[in-house]
């Protein structure tokens, strides 16, 4: 019997520009065992898409499809994957790079209600659900700090040869 590192799969999710893209690169960069999946880069490379929608000015995501493929892809294995997974929300929701004034609205309500927050916390045990703040260079690298000794500390499990 033999001991293997187990990689946690993690989820960085937040409203727009608030720097989760730069967090997960650089969280990939310094531990390369890790794997940055934008879920956003993922729609549009496999053509995940069901239709755009002109309110919100953006593409609305097939998240059935998304799910799929990650699920097949990374999730079906013995062994977490350590995939870092880059999206604004816990669930799929739809997003656009470029941001429409409707959306901008929307993107407040959710900073001001935390929604992001509240969408984790249901989605997966409290326990699991790290809050970070990502509002200056310093947070950023304390951020990358942390999650790096959360890494760390993920469990060995016993794996029978």
């Amino acid at each position: 019997m033999s001991s293997k590192k187990q990689l946690p799969n993690i989820i960085i999710c937040g409203t727009p520009s608030v720097g989760k893209s730069r967090l997960c690169q650089e969280l990939c960069s310094l531990n390369k065992l890790l794997k940055y999946i934008n879920i956003n880069d993922l729609a549009t490379q496999n053509k995940y898409l069901l239709e755009y929608d002109e309110e919100n000015q953006c593409e609305i995501l097939d998240d059935d499809a998304i799910n799929d493929y990650i699920y097949g892809t990374y999730f079906q294995k013995l062994l977490p994957s350590g995939i870092v997974i880059d999206y604004h929300s816990a669930g799929i929701i739809p997003d656009n790079n470029h941001i429409h004034e409707k959306k901008i609205e929307q993107i407040i309500q959710f900073e001001n209600f935390q929604v992001c927050l509240h969408e984790a916390r249901e989605a997966f045990d409290e326990s699991i659900v790290h809050e970070l703040i990502n509002e200056t260079e310093n947070d950023l690298k304390n951020n990358i700090k942390y999650l790096l000794k959360w890494i760390d500390r993920w469990p060995l499990i016993d794996i029978i040869d």
